[in-house]
């Protein structure tokens, strides 16, 4: 009991020596000191009527591309642009050697001169108006020979002449009308056979034309314009090769620039809640902002919309045409576009430098009435003239710091001062 009783005095007595010595320097009294507010700058959340966007990631696509193809077969000769240049509608890409298909549009025309001749000479022939003639013989030799029989029959029957002579005159009455009938129908057969010779005439003609036609196409297809303007890619043969057989006869691709489209997709969830909310003139005035994050300067309009949800991603395709004079944008390029989907009439604004992650959130710090620092997580939706839109979080009025975020923390006072007003804000 003695030894713990002296412990206690050693244990005060050492206290009391520290505590004097502490006392006796000189400034030791008052060594507390305040931490001073901090100076940060702060600007006052708004309440306006917005529209909210939403920035999607997107990718350019060619419009249409085109395959350029060889129709005819024979040897590359010409090869008349650079790979990777923009061409134009109209101009000449390739040649092909046309000596085998000038050949073949002479032969062709010979062919058409030989048909129109024979066509002629049918039209010329004489054969209907012969048989037409031996026909009215035959009708004037029946004829006579009526009137002789008619004559004779009074003569015989009163015996004035022999009858043998009218018994030949009937013979020559019926051999007469035989004539007639045989004449007639060389009529109806020439008549068959002249039309239809005529017909293959004119056939032979229209065959012989068609097959010059044919020839001089094939001899036009020797020289390969670009169906489209765009840009040209990859030549996949070279100029000597013997092309228009199979795999050959596809030469190289042209992608329509002058517009562009860009796709982008569209969250089930996001597209159900904006659907009937969305913008629709707002559709037209898309904004592209390319990978380097500046804005591309011409808007696009929406074209169309995707039939169905991609089960991968979720997401429903959409496609907005932006004009493309210049061809800065080619296909493949990636981005974000801008798309207004709603107008939020109860909408909170405050600069984007106020916005710090807090724990997997957003938030930003607010001054309270008595200076003080309050973190306030915050809910965002897009943005609107540079300021981020709060849905949830703030009620608007609040004063929230935008430069001096790094120095302060919640609870700790500081020194306030309004951000310099900007002209045009």
């Amino acid at each position: 009991m003695h030894r713990a009783d002296c412990a206690v005095e050693l244990a005060l007595a050492t206290f009391c020596i520290l505590f004097n010595a502490g006392c006796s320097r000189p400034g030791a009294q008052g060594a507390v000191r305040t931490i001073p507010p901090s100076a940060v700058v702060v600007e006052t959340a708004e309440r306006h009527e917005v529209p909210i966007t939403a920035e999607l990631a997107a990718r350019t696509q060619a419009v249409a591309t085109v395959e350029i193809r060889a129709n005819v077969e024979g040897r590359l000769t010409e090869m008349s642009f650079k790979e990777g240049n923009l061409v134009r509608k109209g101009q000449k890409l390739f040649q092909i050697d046309p000596r085998r298909y000038e050949a073949e549009v002479q032969s062709a025309g010979a062919v058409v001169e030989k048909a129109e001749a024979d066509l002629e000479m049918a039209r010329e022939q004489q054969h209907l108006v012969n048989a037409q003639s031996a026909l009215r013989e035959a009708e004037a030799a029946l004829l006579r020979a009526n009137q002789d029989a008619e004559r004779m029959k009074p003569l015989a029957a009163r015996r004035a002449v022999p009858q043998r002579d009218l018994d030949a005159a009937i013979a020559a009455q019926s051999s007469a009308a035989a004539a007639v009938e045989d004449a007639r129908a060389t009529v109806r057969t020439t008549t068959v056979g002249d039309r239809m010779g005529l017909r293959q005439a004119q056939a032979s003609l229209t065959s012989a034309r068609a097959s010059l036609d044919r020839a001089q196409l094939d001899r036009g297809e020797t020289a390969i314009h670009a169906p489209i303007s765009g840009l040209i890619g990859t030549v996949e043969v070279s100029v000597g090769n013997y092309v228009g057989r199979g795999e050959s006869n596809r030469l190289t691709t042209i992608s329509q620039l002058d517009p562009i489209n860009v796709v982008f997709g569209i969250s089930e969830a996001l597209y159900l809640r904006t659907v009937d909310k969305v913008d629709r003139k707002a559709l037209a005035r898309i904004d592209l902002i390319l990978s380097d994050n500046s804005q591309y300067p011409f808007q696009g309009r929406y074209t169309n919309i995707g039939s169905a949800v991609d089960e991968k991603t979720g997401t429903l395709q959409i496609a907005a045409k932006f004009p493309n004079p210049k061809g800065v944008l080619v296909p493949g390029m990636t981005g974000r576009v801008r798309v207004a989907l709603e107008k939020r009439a109860d909408a909170v604004l405050v600069p984007e430098q106020a916005l710090f992650d807090a724990q997997g959130s957003k938030a930003v710090y607010v001054v309270t009435s008595d200076s003080m620092v309050a973190l306030h997580k915050v809910v965002t939706e897009g943005s609107y003239q540079g300021k981020s839109v709060i849905t949830k979080g703030l009620r608007g009025g609040e004063t929230v710091i935008v430069d001096g975020i790094a120095r302060v923390r919640p609870g700790l006072p500081v020194n306030a001062k309004k951000a310099p007003s900007v002209p045009g804000r």
